[in-house]
């Protein structure tokens, strides 16, 4: 698979968990290039840990991360701008006075909540940021477990949401729980997007070949053009998939 669009990940030195410098973010980088991602979406925490709320420095980072990359490998790759957004009371204030980003100053807002997050509280911020007129993502969403009883997808989806997964989880053990969960929405059709969520070169990598493998025998080929590049297409256009 090339052409690959990653739409979660922190590449962006010392802004957060992720990256530490420089040359880890071009690391990181030339092992996405090789498995065939030559877009990604850097998307920084915000948080109550990480108060990244100056989009000026989170663009001047991307241009100068794809400017270097561009001088040391031997593939282009773009860098687009955006956050990982923990959601909050002050989130959608934040969104209104330009002090957080969304991704590539679209509609499209990646939101995160606590692995704990009840249900009801994932759906009713999945609403309130849809009646805003933003397009949540929901962030790595194999992490909330209430998300897994039955429907709770779909009814997350018809509050206006989208739904994220990350690669690695697809990529897991057939007797993994949440391997299994990500491999059901997947032939279901329920997921929107994949993204690497990197964020140093050890332990979280970016890491696709165990999932895209699995993926290739199991889902057609048309879906698979979705989520891998055709609909973060749309959204770095602004457009509803």
């Amino acid at each position: 698979m090339t052409g690959m669009i990653d739409i979660h990940s922190h590449i962006l030195p010392g802004l957060d968990d992720g990256s530490s410098d420089m040359r880890e973010s071009i690391h990181m980088l030339r092992l996405a290039a090789k498995q065939g991602i030559t877009q990604v979406v850097a998307t920084p925490h915000y948080s109550h840990s990480f108060q990244n709320t100056s989009p000026d420095q989170i663009r001047r980072l991307c241009r100068e991360v794809q400017e270097t990359a561009r001088r040391q490998m031997n593939t282009e790759i773009l860098i687009w701008p955006g956050q990982e957004i923990m959601y909050d009371g002050d989130m959608l204030n934040l969104l209104a006075k330009r002090s957080i980003l969304t991704i590539a100053d679209s509609r499209y807002v990646l939101t995160e909540f606590l692995p704990s997050a009840p249900y009801s509280y994932i759906y009713s911020a999945m609403r309130e940021i849809s009646l805003e007129g933003y397009i949540p993502i929901l962030a790595h969403a194999e992490r909330y477990i209430y998300l897994r009883e039955k429907d709770r997808v779909d009814e997350i989806k018809s509050q206006g949401a989208c739904i994220q997964v990350n690669f690695r989880r697809i990529g897991g053990k057939w007797y993994d729980s949440t391997t299994r969960w990500c491999r059901e929405m997947l032939r279901s059709q329920r997921i929107d997007f994949l993204g690497t969520d990197m964020h140093n070169i050890k332990e979280r990598r970016p890491e696709t070949g165990a999932a895209l493998e699995w993926m290739r025998k199991h889902l057609g080929r048309g879906y698979l053009s979705k989520i891998l590049y055709r609909n973060q297409q749309k959204v770095l256009a602004d457009e509803k998939i």
